[in-house]
């Protein structure tokens, strides 16, 4: 049986891939203005990655939380390759004609190789080069499937122990150690620990706990819910404020407590934010956000040529923060022609497919 949706929960992730693009948008000529010091792209993702230990757990609680076997892990495999495979290859052929003309990154055939497995993340091969070739947004996406690999068991684990407090105390415990080691590890070594699939395990591992504690915990009272969805933003902000000595906090991994205390206040669905994020709109939006993510950079790539040959560029804050909403509003419509033509259809038929070779 399916679990009821959690529609604010899918409104969230318009936001998380906004923030995304507002960290790529400034590549556009004259659109400066638009890069900061808070690199809130890391804080989309983050929120990405809380987001996705949560929505997996909570979906396959039924399927993987008494057990694993060869058979429910295939399935949910095979599930999760239905739902991001198909638009990722699409984009990432796309991004072949890109990559030759725009003449600032040198081929690389293995790149394209390792992305096509989605192991650009997992296998550090030269401090992770292949995440900067071809589509590069597509390096969370390598995350996701290692994430994927792992969450069977994760999920297991979760639901195994009698205890819900020993769950969420050791689910944590080794969240944070996980995101600390690997936060000072990139401040000491290099940023590309922020792209390696096993130091971000610590966010999906935040979110399956806090799946587990929605599931198997008593409803909190109202003013409970909304004290989670304010500490929740303020804490998954606050991070990113800091300078040095505190660099390593703006990666994105501690932004994860923050981030899955919103998610958690807001999967129960009450208040004027989880109100808002459930408008039609809104789900909309939200459910073309993989779509938004994997595509949006292309976009601005290929923009960003163009207007390079014909020598456009925004001269004031005014005409950057228009082109801008433009460019904005040109991938946003592109995201929904793709879940509507590409991404659901293709999901649809690939789980079928699984289906009728495996009725039961």
């Amino acid at each position: 049986m399916k679990a009821p949706e959690l529609p604010a929960l899918t409104g969230i992730r318009f936001f998380a891939a906004s923030l995304v693009f507002l960290a790529h948008v400034s590549h556009l000529p004259g659109t400066a203005c638009f890069a900061t010091r808070y690199n809130l792209g890391n804080l989309g993702v983050s929120l990405f990655f809380v987001l996705s230990g949560f929505i997996l757990t909570y979906n396959y609680a039924g399927l993987l939380g008494q057990g694993v076997n060869l058979g429910n892990y295939s399935r949910f495999i095979w599930d999760r390759l239905a739902k991001i495979y198909p638009l990722y290859l699409l984009t990432l052929l796309l991004a072949i004609p890109i990559e030759l003309a725009g003449h600032h990154r040198e081929w690389s055939w293995s790149a394209l190789v390792m992305q096509l497995f989605l192991l650009q993340c997992i296998l550090p091969v030269g401090q992770l080069d292949a995440t900067n070739h071809l589509n590069v947004p597509g390096w969370s996406i390598s995350c996701e499937m290692f994430f994927y690999l792992l969450a069977p068991l994760l999920i297991w684990l979760g639901f195994s122990a009698k205890r819900l407090a020993h769950v969420v105390v050791l689910g944590w415990l080794a969240a944070i150690v996980l995101a600390v080691m690997a936060g000072i590890w990139s401040l000491h070594v290099s940023a590309w620990p922020g792209r390696f699939a096993p130091a971000r395990t610590a966010e999906f591992i935040a979110g399956v706990v806090t799946a587990v504690g929605y599931l198997k915990g008593r409803i909190p009272p109202r003013r409970d819910i909304r004290l989670c969805v304010v500490a929740g933003f303020c804490l998954m902000v606050l991070p990113i404020c800091f300078d040095t000595p505190f660099e390593c906090l703006q990666l994105g991994f501690l932004c994860a407590p923050g981030a899955a205390l919103l998610i958690y206040g807001l999967a129960y669905g009450r208040g004027w934010p989880a109100q808002f994020l459930s408008h039609r709109w809104m789900l909309l939006l939200g459910a073309s956000s993989f779509s938004f993510y994997l595509v949006h950079d292309l976009i601005i790539r290929a923009l960003n040529g163009v207007f390079a040959r014909l020598q456009i560029s925004a001269n004031t804050a005014v005409t950057a923060t228009t082109m801008a909403v433009v460019v904005f509003v040109l991938i946003q419509i592109v995201a929904i022609c793709l879940l509507k033509m590409v991404e659901l259809p293709t999901q649809k038929y690939l789980r079928g497919l699984a289906r009728r070779k495996n009725p039961a």
